[in-house]
């Protein structure tokens, strides 16, 4: 009996495993000749972020920055002062089942930060950074939606299924300007700056992936003439296209997004007074696209003529 199969390809992603891990960063911190001796830290905070991370076989290898940020004050009723710096870092993390060339995703976050002051002009920091990554596949099948011949006859169900059809990236650096008000004072320095993205529209559109979005930055800044510490918040909007081949507007989107790099300088206005914070943040997005197919599942089958044993593989 002759049975002709009939086939389509679907690719797809498949779930590797995650594992998780933790180091600890450590460092010393000098003082910079222009900034006087340390007498009281107030204030001390971090930032772990993952530059790059690999899969390998079983571990995925990461590469990290360890960014601390400290405010003190050099003796009491004297302005406060910021110093920060930074400590790479390396670990790995166990992942049975990965490999190489597989698609991981990693997340650091810092449980504990602490100091030791050494001296008035030194600093030594440490840190735990908690990991976790995840390793996926992707790879491509054939599966049988239907069979014809003499007198065969099928049981089917509909199974629906969002297949990977294509992933971008871009990179865009965000700009924006805060003036402060004329009732304030100069700006004498910028103790803590911090950035987190926000507002995220998504569109899919005919070949691209368009992202309207907000950097909300928040600002901790003193003024010349004031020992008093000021806050201020801005959104900085920014726009990133992502061109991908294949892009529909009836197509599932992820978007990842992650900070590279932030710098703020302090500018004088058009009077010549130092009352503007220029911020420019460096944004990398990636997006991963699906499509939603509905596919044929042959339940069972039988004829006349003879039975058929299927092999059934999940993925």
């Amino acid at each position: 009996m002759s049975v002709d199969l009939i086939r389509n390809m679907i690719n797809y992603e498949k779930f590797i495993g995650e594992g998780t891990g933790q180091t600890m960063v450590s460092g010393d911190i000098v003082i910079p000749d222009r900034n006087p001796d340390i007498e009281k830290v107030l204030c001390i905070d971090g930032k772990a972020y993952v530059v790059s991370s690999q899969a390998t076989q079983d571990r995925i290898i990461i590469e990290g920055k360890m960014v601390f940020e400290i405010l003190y004050c050099p003796s009491e009723g004297e302005k406060v002062f910021s110093i920060s710096a930074s400590s790479a870092f390396n670990q790995n993390i166990q992942v049975p089942g990965s490999a190489d060339k597989m698609l991981c995703k990693v997340n650091a976050a810092v449980e504990h930060i602490g100091y030791e002051l050494i001296t008035g002009r030194k600093l030594k920091v440490n840190a735990v950074i908690n990991l976790n990554g995840a390793a996926v596949d992707r790879d491509k099948t054939e599966v049988v939606v239907d069979m014809k011949g003499e007198d065969v006859q099928t049981l089917k169900s509909t199974i629906d299924a969002d297949q990977f059809t294509g992933e971008g990236a871009n990179q865009v650096i965000a700009k924006g300007r805060i003036d402060i008000l004329e009732d304030k004072g100069s700006i004498k320095s910028i103790l803590k700056n911090s950035v987190d993205i926000h507002k995220k529209d998504i569109s899919v559109q005919e070949g691209k992936v368009v992202i309207n979005a907000c950097i909300l930055t928040r600002t901790l800044y003193q003024l010349e003439e004031s020992s008093e510490l000021n806050y201020i918040e801005q959104d900085i909007p920014f726009v990133s296209e992502i061109n991908i081949e294949n892009a529909r507007p009836d197509m599932k989107c992820d978007v990842d997004f992650k900070i590279i790099d932030c710098y703020n300088e302090i500018k004088e206005n058009d009077e010549g007074e130092k009352k503007v914070i220029e911020n420019e943040v460096v944004v990398d997005s990636r997006a991963v696209l699906y499509e939603r197919v509905q596919l044929q599942n042959i339940l069972d089958a039988y004829s006349a003529g003879g039975r058929f044993d299927f092999e059934k593989q999940s993925v």
